[in-house]
């Protein structure tokens, strides 16, 4: 049995804009067949576990004053601990630190990332060290300071999205781990909040998961 944990933000948590509910200032989440991690689990099948582990608004390494217990290398730290052992380790978030009130650069948002690859690169209990997939996250929309959530990320927050691909794309190189960039998969965002991937962007990210996936660990 193949152990995956994938570790991630609100877009592998499954967060729905098709199912936005105004009055709550909320979306619905996706069912496990409809996000990218419950359709890596279908298109593996037997012989895989696939751990789903995400939060919304969980940031890399810094702490975000409205949303309690989401700093990500704390939490990933504790879900390596939990679920040793495993073959390979997922990571797919970084758009919250695009957030204005975090003021960081494409760059600084990348050594966060590189916390996170550096901290799964460690042995638990003896056990070998996993395999690392790192997920860029796609771009966010052009105009996202003018949609749903503006007021959280600024105009700035598309520019610094737009380098992440490469930067993590460093990374991978630098530890030698497999490397998949949404932007290159053929996105539709949606245009409420611009930040969140739809159904289908959903789908696409597990086609191309899955076989990296099998192409890394079998």
């Amino acid at each position: 049995m193949k152990n995956i944990l994938i570790f991630g933000d609100s877009n592998t948590w499954g967060y729905d804009m098709e199912r936005y509910l105004p009055e709550l200032e909320t979306a619905q989440r996706m069912t496990a067949d409809e996000r990218w991690g419950g359709r890596v689990r279908t298109i593996l099948g037997e012989g895989y576990h696939v751990i789903e582990d995400a939060l919304n608004a969980r940031t890399l390494m810094w702490d975000d004053p409205y949303f309690e217990n989401r700093h990500g290398l704390t939490g990933l730290k504790t879900a390596l601990d939990t679920h040793a052992p495993l073959d390979l380790v997922v990571l797919q978030l970084g758009c919250n630190e695009l957030k204005h009130m975090f003021n960081l650069t494409a760059g600084m948002i990348a050594c966060g990332m590189d916390k996170l690859v550096a901290a799964c690169l460690t042995s638990y209990y003896g056990y070998p060290v996993p395999k690392v997939l790192l997920i860029a996250p796609h771009p966010t929309h052009p105009k996202i300071g003018d949609l749903l959530y503006g007021f959280n990320f600024g105009p700035e927050a598309y520019a610094k999205s737009v380098q992440l691909g490469e930067k993590y794309r460093a990374i991978a190189e630098k530890y030698g781990c497999g490397f998949l960039d949404c932007a290159e998969l053929g996105f539709e965002l949606n245009e409420i909040d611009g930040l969140h991937y739809s159904k289908a962007d959903h789908a696409k990210l597990a086609d191309a998961a899955a076989v990296k996936i099998r192409e890394m660990i079998g």
